[in-house]
């Protein structure tokens, strides 16, 4: 008989550690490939991971609440026969349970009780406010991106006011809303055709560049930010890009992500229009060496080409770049190319 040790793998970058939150088995159970095995936290998903193969439950090593490390074993399995082990259970299947409302449950029925988790309460000083375990990991990033990466942002205004205008003459006429974001997505996605070296990830002091286009989309959520990434936008149209936008985002504020939904970005987009505010120098989601920022579009009265004063609604917009890689002038062009795409090729989008 063969024994299986089922280890923790890395659910996003960077992500050193979790919490076990609920086993779904115990010792002596047979299961089968694929079955719900354990329920995992990190600082920034929660998923349930199956088993990646079939056999009899041998050893639950932790208990709920217990902090586990990438590559530790968190479950061993027999692979082969054993006439003393219990039959498959195919209860897992059905995800409907009854829930104690004074318990925590997850969607599979198992009662979570209660784990490891920052507080807000200090036994000394009640003024002072802990980060969260999620709050702690954001700021190891940034600090790191910030010290590690020398940041350039040059900035720009966008006339989305034709941009606007065939969006909601398209919906009337087709009656079919495209919302800004997956425009902008693939706006960008556009815009890295013509500058692959910006879809590049940083390697050992070298670019290392890729074919597909996995545009990270920072999500505001009740724990701070995070950022999973629509995978190949270059090979998906606008209205599959917004289904998976709507998606993912879901998923990140639920705290439901998948572990592939963060991994392998290659450059991020933040779109803070609803907030509002005009300007800011956001930091980079390292290893990535830029990210793009849009703001919330206001009229302005500009100039036209005829030397008129027209009023046009205009789109802050930021590009910042890692200067070890880029300079100011590829910065410049780049963010040119993106202005060009929205506005004066927005039409390809509307199909």
């Amino acid at each position: 008989m063969t024994k299986f040790e089922f280890l923790f793998p890395e659910l996003g970058e960077g992500l050193a550690e979790g919490y076990i939150v609920a086993y779904m088995v115990k010792e002596g159970d047979r299961v089968v490939e694929d079955q719900p095995l354990v329920e995992v936290q990190t600082d920034k998903v929660t998923t349930v991971l199956p088993s990646p193969v079939a056999g009899v439950i041998d050893i639950l090593p932790h208990n709920p609440g217990d902090v586990i490390c990438v590559n530790d074993i968190i479950i061993i399995i027999n692979q082969g026969e054993d006439e003393g082990a219990e039959d498959v259970s195919h209860g897992w299947l059905e995800l409907a349970a009854t829930k104690d409302k004074k318990h925590s449950w997850n969607e599979f029925g198992i009662n979570l009780g209660i784990y490891p988790n920052a507080g807000l309460d200090d036994p000394v000083d009640d003024s002072i406010i802990k980060m969260t375990s999620m709050r702690k990991e954001i700021a190891n990033i940034v600090t790191k991106s910030y010290k590690t990466i020398p940041h350039v942002t040059v900035f720009a205004e966008v006339d989305i006011t034709n941009l606007l205008s065939h969006k909601e003459n398209f919906k009337k006429q087709k009656g079919v809303n495209v919302s800004l974001t997956p425009i902008f997505v693939k706006s960008l996605s556009q815009t890295l055709n013509q500058h692959p070296m910006f879809n590049a990830n940083e390697h050992n002091g070298s670019l290392k560049l890729f074919p597909g286009h996995n545009i990270g989309i920072a999500v505001d959520t009740d724990e701070g930010v995070v950022i999973p990434n629509i995978k190949q936008v270059n090979d998906k149209s606008v209205h599959t890009v917004a289904d998976e936008i709507t998606e993912i985002v879901e998923r990140a504020r639920s705290k439901k992500m998948l572990f592939t939904d963060s991994r392998e970005g290659t450059i991020t987009i933040s779109n803070v229009g609803a907030i509002g505010g005009g300007y800011a120098t956001p930091i980079i989601f390292a290893p990535q060496v830029a990210i793009l920022a849009l703001y919330r579009a206001e009229k302005k009265a500009v100039v036209s080409e005829n030397d008129e004063i027209v009023v046009r609604k205009m789109l802050p917009i930021t590009l910042t770049f890692d200067h070890r890689f880029f300079d100011g002038a590829d910065g410049l062009r780049f963010i040119n190319t993106f202005k060009v795409h929205l506005e004066d090729q927005y039409e390809a989008y509307f199909h």
